[in-house]
This record gives structure tokens, C-alpha cells and sequence, in this order.
């Protein structure tokens, strides 16, 4: 493609890597995010995580202006005014029900302003906000952007394939895709979340506040939930690491994220 115009970012197995604990990108990624902006190409972010997490890399990016996309596209944050833009939100009541009767075991955590509110048994493997503890009924009276529903059994945090147990569950579930979006993770997660929106209807409304159409945006990814966005954007890169699925679906596969994918390919349009 010519010089995108847009340029967006998945986080974690991308500009870092996946860890339980926090972890700050290379500075090569971070010079090579400096020269596009130095070009007036806007950066944005398209992440799964919570807003208040994806804020602690924006900053350890040098991004302190442009918009993020947290939630799987459930939630736009401007960093310029520090403030929500639009957020979607789900009753999950029903949800929380339908993955019970499923299997007893499930746990649960929704996410809130300021951290997670989670059932007593929600395994607690990576760094995180962590509000309260909280029994059944009120984690299923709050309304949010994200449920994140878990098998004790399941994977552990940061896995490189689909949980066959989570996997299993979702099934099982047969949320109403009416009513709900579902992405089974990497990490033994299924979050679920509004219908309809996703990482691509994110991204769709970033490129429309700027100007920029879908062919002159590129996007940066490793994961299943980067797939829309894949499919949206003009140009999807996929990391070196990820799975073949997720290469598969890529315009071009970069380097690893720990070899600075990212900045490799940027380097082609902005030294």
C-alpha cells in the first residue's frame, strides 16, 4: 500500500509481549510510533483490554494525544480531553445464567471503571485492578462493557491456543447473538460483550473522526479478536508469532513483537 494515514495498534503480543505482569514496549517500536506521528499520521490504539489498562502503554508509547479503542471496541477514549467518548454497554444477566447452567463452576468478572468486580473464584493469574469481590446476583446486576466468564480448569493467562474448555463452554452457553458478541481468547477467557461491535467497528469509528477510509489504514494484530479489524482495514499485518490462523488472514506477517515487528514495518514509509 502507499503511506497509510491511519495508523492502529493491537497491544499486547504486538507492541509488548503477553505476561502476567506489566511490561513496556522496546524503544525501537517507540521511535518508529514517534516518526509517524512526526509525519502527521495519527496513532491509534485498538485493544481487548480495559481502558485503564490500555492507558499505562499508551503513555509508555509517547502517545499522550489520538483516541483509543478498548473492550473489543466497546469503549473510545480520547487521551487529548482524558475523557470517554462512546461506550456500549450489556446487561449480563443473562449470560452469567446461561454459562451457570452450562457448568456451575464458571466464575466471572465484569468490567468496571476502575477495575475488575469478579466472583470469589475467578482465577486471578495476571496483573491487573481488581475493585471487589462480589456474589452472583451483583456481578449480574452490573451493567458493563466486558463479562469475562472462566473455568477454574481452564488455560492460564497468556496460552497460545483457544481453550478447548472455554471453547466447549461458549458452546454449551449458545449465547443469543442478538444479544451478546462472544470471542473465546488465548488465555481461558470468553469475554462477551455488545452485540454487533467488535475490534473493526472500533477502528471504523477512529477512521471516521480522522478522515481516513478504510484502504488508508493499516492495522497491527496477533490474535482472533484482531480478525475483524483484518478484514476492515487496507493493509493488516499480522505478528511473526501469531498462530497460522491469524497469519493466514494478514495482508503481510512482520517480525515477532520481540523482534520489533511493528517498527519494521513502519520503517517502509517513516524513517
Amino acid at each position: 500500500m502507499d503511506a497509510p494515514k491511519l495508523v492502529v495498534l493491537d497491544l499486547d503480543g504486538t507492541v509488548v509481549a503477553h505476561s502476567t505482569r506489566p511490561t513496556t514496549p522496546s524503544q525501537a517500536v517507540v521511535d518508529a510510533l514517534a516518526a509517524v506521528r512526526a509525519a502527521g499520521v495519527p496513532v491509534a490504539i485498538a485493544t481487548g483490554r480495559a481502558i485503564w489498562g490500555a492507558l499505562r502503554t499508551a503513555t509508555d508509547l509517547g502517545l499522550t494525544s489520538g483516541l483509543v479503542s478498548a473492550s473489543h471496541g466497546a469503549v473510545t477514549y480520547d487521551l487529548d480531553s482524558s475523557r470517554l467518548v462512546d461506550s456500549h454497554l450489556i446487561d449480563p444477566s443473562m449470560a452469567v445464567t446461561a454459562f451457570r447452567d452450562a457448568d456451575a463452576s464458571t466464575a466471572f468478572a465484569v468490567e468496571m471503571s476502575a477495575g475488575w468486580r469478579h466472583t470469589e473464584n475467578f482465577v486471578r493469574d495476571f496483573h491487573g485492578s481488581w475493585v471487589d469481590v462480589v456474589d452472583l446476583a451483583t456481578l449480574s446486576a452490573t451493567h458493563t462493557a466486558r463479562l469475562a466468564a472462566r473455568l477454574p480448569k481452564g488455560a492460564q493467562y497468556g496460552a497460545a491456543v483457544r481453550c478447548p474448555h472455554a471453547t466447549r463452554l461458549a458452546t454449551a452457553a449458545g449465547l443469543d447473538p442478538s444479544m451478546y458478541s462472544v470471542e473465546v481468547g488465548y488465555n481461558g477467557w470468553i469475554d462477551v460483550g455488545p452485540p454487533g461491535i467488535t475490534k473493526a467497528t472500533g477502528v471504523a469509528a477512529i477512521a471516521d473522526h480522522y478522515g481516513v477510509t478504510a484502504a488508508e489504514t493499516i492495522v497491527f494484530g496477533d490474535a482472533a479478536n484482531d480478525l475483524p479489524m483484518f478484514e476492515w482495514a487496507g493493509h493488516a499485518v499480522a505478528m511473526g508469532q501469531a498462530v497460522p490462523e491469524i497469519q493466514s488472514a494478514a495482508d503481510e506477517v512482520a517480525p515477532t513483537v520481540d523482534d520489533d515487528g511493528v517498527a519494521e514495518v513502519l520503517r517502509r514509509w517513516f524513517a
